[in-house]
């Protein structure tokens, strides 16, 4: 028996003594190999391009399959080549189609792994507390009572914008409460954001809001998407809260009144 190996896959391939100089298709990829005079370890040449000698359709992923074969032949065939060429041993290893999947599965476990670290280092770092100051406090208190009757819009951009600042900010302080002690740290802030956030403002309570002109409802439509997803944001942290404590939701919900508002506590 004369024993080499496929140059397209790097199969062994076994033919009768007989069958030496003859043309044979590799049983594996199909490729038309020319069978040598003798065992070798080297890949026998291809004769033709790799086809399948069968008569029955290819389905597509067969197709698939074999189109990727023939990529992988023909970059081993030019290898080879220029190996001959330069009277070098040519190593078909780097060729072998059962590595290439495991260097593909090695790659996105490696992009895994580092997702992973990169998302677990994200997680674990805490929560900076977000710091309220007066001056702050000042900015909120003159949009809230805003004054500016330049114009209807002008007055209700003020007033609105104050308003979701503040349920922005009381979500974003929430996010800082894990314990009692940091419930004790911020509830102060909190208290003052919510007393601001009620204030209500005779101006802005003056106008009609049943009927207004296209760029009022604009103003009003832009002012509510973002105070009912300020407000989701605080339900959350409440219900995160609520899973450590369910005491300190009961002293939220009784200490800050805009707290004690919101959806998940009525009815």
């Amino acid at each position: 028996m004369i024993s080499f190996r496929c140059l397209m896959c790097s199969k062994t391939v076994t033919a009768d003594d007989s069958a030496h100089g003859e043309t044979m298709d590799c049983p594996d990829c199909g490729a038309s190999l020319k069978v040598p005079e003798r065992s070798v370890e080297a890949p026998a040449p291809v004769v033709d391009k790799a086809t399948s000698q069968s008569k029955t359709r290819l389905t597509d992923s067969e197709d698939g399959v074999r189109s990727s074969a023939k990529s992988i032949f023909r970059a081993k065939r030019k290898a080879q080549t220029e190996a001959e060429s330069s009277g070098k041993e040519f190593d078909s290893s780097q060729f072998d189609q059962d590595k290439l999947p495991r260097k593909v599965v090695l790659a996105l476990l490696f992009v895994l792994v580092l997702v992973i670290g990169v998302y677990s280092v994200y997680v674990m770092q805490p929560v900076k507390r977000l710091e309220f100051t007066d001056e702050q406090a000042n900015a909120l208190l003159q949009g809230m009572n805003t004054k500016d009757d330049s114009s209807v819009t002008a007055l209700m951009d003020a007033y609105l914008n104050a308003q979701c600042t503040c349920t922005e900010m009381m979500a974003e302080i929430l996010r800082y409460i894990d314990s009692e002690e940091k419930l004790e740290e911020v509830l102060g802030d909190l208290k003052r954001l919510s007393q601001i956030a009620m204030i209500k403002n005779p101006l802005v309570d003056a106008i009609d809001r049943n009927s207004p002109n296209m760029e009022m409802y604009s103003l009003m439509e832009e002012y509510q998407g973002r105070q009912t997803g300020a407000h989701g944001k605080m339900q959350d942290e409440v219900l995160r809260i609520q899973g450590i404590d369910a005491t300190m939701v009961d002293r939220l919900k009784d200490e800050v009144r805009a707290i004690s508002e919101l959806q998940m506590f009525q009815g």
